[in-house]
């Protein structure tokens, strides 16, 4: 900046006007971000950044801070960081500010990425607000800057109205807003193009003030025609960046809104966790082992009311030999808000020694993000994904999951379980009952209608003819038979683990085989004999609500309250292993996910018949004279091993995302291109334009205001002493040439091709030309590359510093009048 504009004041004009620019920047950043975010304190931010970053530069310009305003602004950066941009912090009280500063200003350089991988909207989740703070304030203040500077810098202070509303544009949702149908004709994504229609008009309203103002000071200065010449230049200039920006928006929108919202994460992809976890099915019996079965995993407490259930895991995929979670890109993603929620409740959890892994205690539905507490608050908080499909919650602060000394409160809905819709929502099973002969079997023998009646009295009767057993031996681990045999008479008999398809199947053939012999007059007591545990019963009744058209999928959690079963009891505080228990959740044609207990029943033992054998009115218990059987390892079935879950069939890579990127990187670039070179471009065009004139003496002419314009990007001493001499009227070119090297020539050979009586000589404009040439090759020579560089994007030959340098000298003579 100049010494006089330093000692100029802004007007009140120019402090009027900057303070609508400000403005009008700030409703374009809310306009644009609002998609990302929608959360009714974005515009308190917006309006705090906009108002502070205003208020310091005008501050600093009004009082002559000088180089303290940038003080000045990263002072007033810092301390509305965390109210503005990291509101949740303040949750927590004077202790969670320091925290939350250093979240903020780590995010300033990393807050993009966190952007662009969470799921929107984002609400004020953590510190995504942060990016969206630091360009309101940095656009504003940048603005306001250039507004209130001079002349030549006032031109491009609207251009920062294009980085917000592209931030809106890059960061936004992958959908395009819905298209408006206006009589014939469809506007596609008008909400986007009208952001970028306003961030045109405000950038083309704001260069014709400012060339206007400039205009009005040189007519003041009674240089009318000269004005109207750059004010018309410097009006094609604005008009071409305005032009170049719509241009980069209608390209590059349209792409960042299709393309997905994800990139690498830098520390633990949750999809690699889940697939490299164990089946949380197959390890259902470790739950009822001695170690785990009175070992407290969680105490869940709440002021309100307690949930019905709470979720652990929720398997929808069947291999054949496990039920595992099917995972892809995308499907565990960042939970940054929730949403309404029937009866909404608030619970704390707390994660005792019994417990470890990476599912997290969570109903079907959240209305906010949990909040972590505790040593491991701000990991948990960042390693806490959801399955937007099944509701299942996981935390990965490390692949390890939740440990002990975990906690977190979390508003979720209390609502009651869901019923099940009449309509099945397929016509046709959803597997392949040829390779499931029993269950097939079984379904025939029941004779139920394929719908939601049907469906619930199938699995009840399922488990009225089933009898639970959670081992192959009663040696070892019998605090599950003590507690059972103490309340309900219980028995042991013998079961063996797992869910594949062959273990289900095994359970059908004894259903099958016991309802044959015991006759169709048999009462429920005689057709008990299904024998196993809420494992092997969730996957069959998974088999059935598929046989019949439901969707279905097997859920591991706790049930609260009093909503036990007789079996697997319901935790009112403190969950053990004995409360773990496993059910399933199915959906018709109505897409509700309704929840189906299949805990088999623990009162009625099973007892052998043969074909046509009635029991006895009287039954006798037989003592039990089995040889000890040891119980294999958690999942398997006859001594197999759990086999590791499988990831599936991976679809073949394609080429296209790859060409996608790559031709929004070469537009991108040829977009970059064209905004550098603009300039350059725009003086080449005019030389040549000077050079290829249809008359010699135009030609010889552009030639002179070659050499002179060419002084002025140069910013000479020359060109200085040149404007000087203009402003007396006696001057002449020969005078003006004299003061410039090789310029008193170059005049003489002008003013004879322009005033000669006999006409000009035509070599005589190549004769003008050649001398210009050498003498700009002797300026360039003498000066530095970045001098060069300067001179070769400086406008100050278009006139616009010549014009800020009148506007300020009136602006002086006004003050000291």
């Amino acid at each position: 900046m100049s010494p006089a504009g330093m000692r100029a004041r802004a007007t009140p004009a120019q402090i009027v006007w900057s303070g609508v620019l400000a403005v009008a920047i700030g409703i374009l950043a809310a306009g644009a971000a609002w998609p990302i975010y929608r959360s009714e304190h974005l515009w308190l931010l917006i309006a705090g950044a906009t108002g502070a970053a205003y208020g310091v530069v005008l501050a600093g310009r009004l009082w002559r801070w000088g180089s303290f305003t940038a003080g000045a602004l990263l002072l007033g950066f810092v301390v509305l960081l965390v109210p503005l941009a990291v509101p949740d912090a303040l949750l927590s009280g004077a202790a969670g500010i320091p925290r939350g500063l250093g979240d903020g200003l780590a995010a300033v350089a990393l807050g993009w990425k966190q952007v662009l991988t969470l799921t929107l909207p984002l609400g004020t989740y953590q510190a995504v607000l942060v990016p969206v703070f630091v360009l309101v304030y940095a656009s504003v203040a940048a603005s306001t800057w250039l507004a209130l500077r001079d002349a030549k810098s006032a031109v491009w202070a609207a251009l920062p109205a294009a980085a917000v509303v592209g931030y809106g544009t890059v960061f936004g949702p992958a959908e395009l807003s819905e298209p408006l149908l206006l009589g014939s004709v469809t506007v596609t994504a008008p909400r986007e193009l009208a952001v970028w229609i306003a961030a045109g008009i405000v950038i083309a309203c704001w260069i014709s003030w400012t060339s206007g103002a400039a205009r009005r000071a040189a007519l003041r200065l009674g240089r009318e025609s000269r004005a109207r010449r750059r004010s018309v230049t410097r009006g094609a200039i604005g008009a071409g960046i305005v032009v170049l920006a719509l241009s980069a928006a209608a390209v590059l929108a349209p792409a960042a809104a299709t393309t997905p919202r994800s990139v690498p994460r830098d520390r633990i992809d949750p999809v690699v966790v889940v697939r490299e976890q164990t089946s949380p099915l197959a390890s259902y019996r470790v739950w009822k082992r001695d170690a785990a079965f009175e070992a407290p995993l969680f105490t869940v407490s709440s002021a309100g009311k307690l949930p019905g259930r709470l979720r652990l895991a929720v398997l929808d995929h069947s291999n054949g030999i496990d039920f595992t979670v099917s995972v892809g890109p995308g499907t565990f993603t960042r939970y940054p808000s929730g949403g309404t929620v029937a009866d909404p409740t608030q619970i704390r959890v707390e994660i005792a020694a019994g417990y470890s892994g990476i599912w997290v205690p969570l109903t079907t539905e959240l209305a906010a993000t949990p909040r972590f507490a505790g040593p491991r608050a701000a990991e948990l908080s960042d390693g806490f994904y959801l399955d937007r499909d099944t509701g299942a919650g996981i935390a990965v602060p490390t692949a390890a999951g939740l440990r002990s000394g975990d906690e977190y409160t979390v508003e979720l809905s209390a609502a009651p379980d869901a019923q099940l819709g009449g309509a099945p929502a397929r016509a046709t099973p959803d597997l392949d009952l040829s390779e499931l002969p029993q269950l097939d079997r079984w379904l025939g023998q029941q004779s139920l209608p394929s719908s939601g009646e049907g469906l619930e009295t199938a699995i009840e009767r399922l488990r009225e003819r089933g009898y639970l057993s959670h081992a192959l031996s009663d040696q070892n681990e019998r605090l599950w038979l003590d507690e059972l045999a103490a309340e309900y008479g219980t028995r042991f008999v013998a079961s063996s683990g797992g869910h594949s398809t062959a273990r289900t199947e095994e359970l059908f053939t004894q259903l099958n085989e016991q309802q044959e012999a015991a006759g169709a007059d048999a009462d429920d007591a005689a057709l008990v004999s299904g024998i196993g545990d809420d494992e092997q019963f969730a996957a069959a009744a998974v088999q059935v609500a598929r046989a019949m058209g439901f969707d279905a999928r097997v859920v591991l959690g706790v049930r609260m309250g009093e909503a036990g079963v007789p079996g697997v009891p319901a935790c009112e505080q403190s969950c053990t292993g004995a409360n773990v228990a496993a059910w399933i959740e199915a959906r018709g044609a109505d897409g509700v996910w309704a929840p189906i207990d299949v805990t088999p029943q623990v009162a009625t033992p099973p007892v052998a018949l043969d074909s046509g054998e009635r029991l006895p009115e009287h039954a006798t218990v037989p003592e039990e004279l089995d040889a000890p059987e040891s119980d294999p390892e958690f999942g398997s079935g006859a001594g197999d091993s759990v086999p590791s879950q499988t990831t599936g069939d991976t679809e073949p890579s394609s080429w296209w995302p790859i060409v996608r990127w790559a031709g929004l990187g070469i537009v991108a670039l040829v977009l970059l291109a064209v905004l550098v070179l603009f300039i350059p471009v725009v003086k080449r065009v005019r030389s040549r334009s000077r050079r290829g004139s249809g008359t010699v003496e135009t030609r010889v002419l552009g030639a002179w205001e070659e050499l002179l314009d060419a002084h002025a990007d140069a910013g000479t001493p020359e060109i200085r002493a040149v404007r000087a001499a203009r402003s007396t009227p006696t001057a002449s070119r020969r005078d003006l040439g004299a003061l410039i090297p090789g310029g008193l020539r170059i005049a003489a050979e002008v003013d004879h091709a322009v005033f000669s009586g006999e006409g000009a000589d035509p070599d005589a404009a190549d004769r003008v030309w050649a001398s210009v040439d050498a003498e700009l090759a002797g300026l360039r020579a003498g000066r530095s590359r970045w001098a060069r560089l300067a001179a070769r994007y400086s406008l100050a030959s278009f006139g616009i510093a010549r014009l800020a340098r009148a506007g300020q000298r009136q602006r002086a003579e006004t003050e000291s009048r």
